[in-house]
């Protein structure tokens, strides 16, 4: 009954009503503040790529302008907002596109909306200007008063509503929701807006843009008013702007007059053009690869649902015939379509071929070991800080640098971060940081000049929290990646995000260096403030290259005063389980490898007499537990590597599938399993480079 053509006035209303809640949402994930951190490149590409294109193309319009005449409603020129339109990047659009095409937390994605939130600020903020500027006719104190009103609108909007939004915020107990009538209060609000921005001479989107914008980001008031009005808003109403937009499409007009539309066709070529290459040679100027300005350039062309509503108001306000309007969908489709497929054909984040990766056996004694180690809260965070400790002794010639990542699922906003809070290299901004940065900031400045830490903040999608970790690996050259997870009888297990366990798989796929699940508890105590404390480390060592990247773990380790350090090397025969005789002697060798590491290990620690090192025969994996199940509450930390595969034993189909966490292989299951009785944490370790 909806879409009868007699009920196309309330198909209009109610599409109108979707696009200005869809601007303030838009708007309401944009966090204002961040557009001072930007850094320069934003700003560089941003005003370059929307100035010198709008330039060129006005000029290269009144060349044309007879052409165009006939399109002019009346002697003021429509063509200003117009030809501004298709030179501008709106971050909505690159916010929606480079979600879809799954960027939105790559390098290129960021730089991308960064720059197109400084266009969009140029042309909300001209928007007003140019639509009292069409006043004049009425005279000037007309265009006087459109501007007195539309300041008013933005005074009450600073002054009035955005004291009270964080009033709300303030008053809002911790993890609490926002109540009720707040969310109603701001939604009243958001439409009183629009009829004020409308009646004052703006565009009834610019009032709920710039509310939004006024409007704290982020939990709990943006989070709460996006789960309330966004299902609404953009599921249900906002579709009605795309039947609206192709009911108003006039084939019969399009098509009796191509000329009209080759005109249009040049004047939409030179802006994209104009477009593509300025955003491409300021990005290049801006120390960007040639290959990724290119990129950058496509993605900048995005064209979607703003310029959709920018041609449906034009064509409302008879600004614009049937025809014109007709061509410019269909550029925006079709822009938009040849953009974003060769962006996700050529774009390829974490394309790491070309790039030479690093596991802990790669460096000396003498080496800085660089780690990363994520979390989403602070339950990992003694566990991990007991790890770092151990790891770091200051009698000790290595140095360790640590990269705190603490990561924040993208929700309530469209701008993904990675926030560095390390300023310069003897400074560490940690009033700019959330607690549970604080903790590593504070451990690194107790261990001086052995530890450095950089923390990091990472605001992504739960799709791409992998990302971030995988680029600053290749970045920062690290060795070493330490993914916290909670043992399964734990209250934090209970608890934990599925986000953790997604993100584990993630990060052992593409991550290109070795990786380290942290299984841990809720009963570990800080190492560093225990002084004087004897801990115990265990090796479960196997053999196979994870078990050796383990050894190299575990060799820093010993020079800590207050560790002792067991390995129990577990030797299988290689031909128990095996009947393939090249598995037999992929056996042997590695066999030999694995000696040899144990040897380098005893020559290296041929003085330290906390350092123990036992040989045990085995025949099946049982008997690995009846070893260690005995000593399961001697240790503070076991260390096994992931995968075994010269070892059939431990491959074998029965055993795979018996495994409930196969991202922690068979042997690490078993020792993070409720079953095995210990107050450990256990480090399971996968080399990079071996599979």
């Amino acid at each position: 009954m909806l879409f009868q053509p007699k009920n196309r006035r309330l198909e209009q209303s109610l599409s109108n009503i979707g696009i200005f809640f869809n601007f303030f949402l838009m708007a309401l994930k944009v966090d204002i503040s961040s557009i001072w951190l930007m850094g320069k490149k934003p700003f560089i590409i941003g005003i370059i790529s929307l100035s010198i294109p709008s330039m060129v193309t006005f000029i290269v319009y009144f060349f044309i302008r007879n052409l165009l005449g006939y399109h002019v409603k009346s002697k003021h020129d429509f063509s200003l907002p117009l030809l501004a339109m298709l030179c501008h990047s709106f971050f909505f659009v690159q916010a929606e596109v480079l979600s879809e095409l799954g960027l939105l937390s790559s390098e290129l994605g960021r730089l991308a909306l960064s720059a197109s939130i400084i266009q969009d600020l140029i042309f909300w903020i001209l928007t007003p200007v140019f639509n009292s500027m069409t006043q004049s006719q009425y005279g000037e104190k007309n265009v006087i008063l459109h501007l007195l009103f539309f300041a008013i609108m933005v005074a009450f909007i600073i002054l009035v509503i955005r004291p009270y939004a964080l009033w709300v915020v303030r008053n809002t107990p911790s993890h609490a929701r926002v109540r009720e009538v707040h969310i109603t209060l701001i939604t009243l609000l958001v439409i009183l807006m629009a009829l004020a921005s409308d009646i004052v001479g703006a565009s009834y989107i610019v009032g709920p843009m710039l509310m939004g914008l006024a409007l704290p980001s982020g939990p709990p008031l943006g989070t709460a008013l996006v789960g309330q009005i966004d299902l609404v808003a953009t599921e249900l109403i906002l579709p009605l702007v795309y039947i609206v937009a192709g009911r108003e499409m006039d084939w019969t007009a399009a098509g009796q007059d191509p000329s009209h539309g080759l005109c249009l066709g040049i004047m939409v070529l030179i802006a994209s053009i104009t477009k593509f290459a300025t955003v491409a040679i300021s990005a290049v100027y801006c120390g960007l690869p040639l290959k990724n300005g290119v990129l950058l350039g496509l993605i900048m062309d995005f064209k979607g649902i703003m310029e959709t509503l920018i041609l449906i108001y034009f064509k409302s306000g008879r600004v614009i015939n049937g025809a014109t309007y007709t061509y410019l969908i269909l550029v925006v489709v079709a822009m938009t379509s040849i953009s974003s497929l060769l962006v996700s054909i050529f774009y390829k984040p974490l394309d790491m071929e070309n790039n030479v990766c690093k596991n802990v056996r790669d460096l000396s004694c003498q080496s800085e070991l660089r780690i990363i180690t994520c979390f989403f809260d602070d339950k990992p965070i003694p566990a991990l800080l007991d790890f770092f400790e151990w790891l770091t002794s200051l009698v000790a010639q290595h140095c360790t640098c640590i990269y705190a990542l603490h990561l924040k699922e993208l929700r309530a906003s469209s701008r993904s971060s990675l926030v560095c809070h390390h300023k310069g290299m003897e400074h560490t901004d940690q009033m700019d940081m959330d607690p549970i940065l604080n903790h590593f900031a504070t451990f690194a400045q107790q261990k001086k000049e052995k530890v450095t830490v950089m923390p990091f903040t990472s605001v992504v999608p739960q799709t791409n929290l992998h990302e971030d970790i995988c680029s600053l690996v290749v970045e920062r050259k690290i060795a070493l990646v330490i993914v916290p997870s909670p043992r399964k009888n734990s209250v934090a297990y209970a608890e934990a995000d599925q986000s953790v366990r997604d993100l584990i798989p993630l990060v052992l796929e593409q991550a290109q260096c070795s990786v380290g699940i942290m299984v841990y508890h809720n009963l570990t105590r800080v190492a560093s403030t225990l002084q004087g404390h004897q801990f115990c480390i265990g090796v479960v060592f196997i053999g196979g290259p994870d078990d050796r990247e383990v050894i190299a773990i575990a060799g820093r380790m010993a020079y800590h005063p207050s560790v002792h350090l067991n390995i129990l090397h577990f030797r299988i025969p290689c031909i128990i389980g095996s009947k393939r005789s090249d598995l037999v002697e992929l056996c042997v060798r590695e066999q030999k490898l694995d000696d040899q590491v144990i040897d380098q290990l005893q020559q290296e620690n041929a003085h330290n007499d906390r350092l123990a090192i036992s040989e045990v025969a085995i025949n099946d994996p049982v008997q690995i537990m009846d070893v260690i199940h005995p000593l399961g509450y001697k240790y503070d930390l076991l260390l096994v590597g992931r995968r075994h595969k010269h070892l059939s034993i431990l491959e074998s189909e029965a055993l795979v599938e018996w495994t409930e966490w196969p991202e922690l292989g068979v042997i690490g299951d078993l020792l993070a399993s409720p079953d095995f009785k210990t107050s450990a944490n256990i480090l399971v370790v996968q080399q990079h480079g071996f599979s």
